[in-house]
């Protein structure tokens, strides 16, 4: 055996003709790691060594992991996101991994995953990706979906486990942006005239000056609520409500409304409240103090309340919402839709982007921006239109 060594490689031809080449990656305890090449030809052995010393030498050599993705993904869940995401994040996360990953591609070793591999799995998640009925996941979905997989992915990168993030390298399909559907100034002016009536008209009013989105609505709390009749009247958002998986598999209740924290830094807001809205506001107070004791229910601390004094779940609260547009015949539109409508009354009314973009949450005026540029266009329009008046 013909043997030519440089101290940390070597290459040769074995005994059945093959070349072969070994390159020293590392000692341990005075014990060379080495690592085993081979291939048809020299040359092609050559390469493959020369390119392995260059990695170990510029620090760019990851010794291929053999932990599955499915297993790395669990590790990361576990170490990573509980206890550091919110918990409807967390329970998300799970569902892709259980559902959609490991049925799919969780088997195959981090080491030999490759963009076309998980760009096939986009693909199909894609077309036929859902778990009840036919059809394919959201573009919202995907997007969410890749998240996971490029974070989790980094951080393996980082840890060593891989020498890239191939997510990197892979597209998901783009998310759609859907028109947003809010009130016009008429609708808006007809919606409020029934709301005196409505069990759930003083959510929607408050809703209509403040833009909350539906779960800090239904969370809000009165001891976030201040009232100042000779001042400024306002209310503190830092809880919303949601309703989420159960995450103890062995119970028979499968889902579980909790309160949790807003959904980003920038969603914890003070927003000043109309001298209108907030006298509405307390008299709503001082009638559901009334109503609780009539009825022998217990306060629980809730600005708006169901039926038997217990928090509101936002889907039945959803549909108690459109039901009374049907029943008005005003255009059925998502309850998110009144945020939108709060938005565009806003931008119309002169207020700046900025102050807009604090009072929604958004954890950028991008994004405000980005909402609302129907708005922000035929303002621009409107403003430039009156500097006609400088041309007579």
């Amino acid at each position: 055996m013909t043997k030519k060594a440089n101290n940390e490689g070597s290459i040769y031809k074995d005994k059945n003709g093959l070349w072969r080449g070994a390159v020293t990656l590392y000692c341990e305890n005075g014990v060379p790691k080495r690592k085993y090449l081979s291939g048809k030809t020299k040359h092609d052995v050559t390469e493959k060594v020369n390119k392995l010393l260059n990695e170990v030498k510029f620090g760019d050599y990851t010794e291929p992991s053999k932990i599955t993705l499915y297993e790395w993904m669990n590790i990361w869940l576990d170490m990573y996101c509980r206890g550091v995401l919110k918990q409807t994040t967390v329970i998300n996360y799970e569902t892709y991994i259980e559902k959609h990953i490991k049925p799919t591609i969780g088997n195959i070793k981090l080491c030999d995953l490759n963009p076309m591999i998980v760009q096939r799995f986009y693909q199909e998640k894609f077309r036929n990706g859902k778990l009840i009925g036919k059809g394919g996941l959201s573009p919202k979905t995907m997007h969410n979906l890749h998240t996971m997989i490029h974070t989790s992915l980094d951080k393996a990168y980082k840890m060593q486990y891989i020498n890239r993030n191939i997510a990197d390298f892979v597209t998901p399909p783009k998310l759609v942006k859907h028109e947003r559907k809010y009130f016009t100034v008429e609708e808006q002016t007809e919606l409020q005239k029934y709301l005196p009536n409505e069990r759930i008209g003083m959510a929607v009013l408050l809703d209509l000056y403040t833009g909350l989105r539906m779960g800090e609505l239904l969370g809000l709390p009165w001891k976030n609520v201040h009232f100042d009749f000779n001042g400024t009247s306002y209310i503190k958002i830092n809880q919303t409500i949601s309703r989420i998986r159960n995450p103890d598999k062995n119970s028979p209740q499968k889902t579980l409304l909790i309160f949790s924290t807003p959904k980003t830094s920038y969603s914890v807001r003070t927003i000043p409240l109309l001298p209108e809205i907030a006298q509405k506001l307390y008299e709503h107070r001082q009638e559901q103090e009334r109503w609780l004791s009539e009825n022998g229910y217990p306060d629980i601390g809730l600005v708006f309340v169901s039926q038997n004094g217990q928090p509101i779940d936002p889907r039945n609260f959803q549909k108690t919402f459109k039901c009374m547009l049907k029943r008005h015949n005003i255009r059925i539109i998502n309850f998110h839709g009144i945020r939108h409508t709060f938005a565009t009354r806003s931008l119309e009314s002169g207020m700046d982007i900025k102050t807009l973009s604090r009072l929604l949450g958004h954890s950028s005026i991008q994004i405000s921006l980005d909402l609302y540029a129907h708005v922000t266009d035929q303002l621009q329009l409107e403003h430039i239109s009156n500097l006609e008046m400088f041309l007579k």
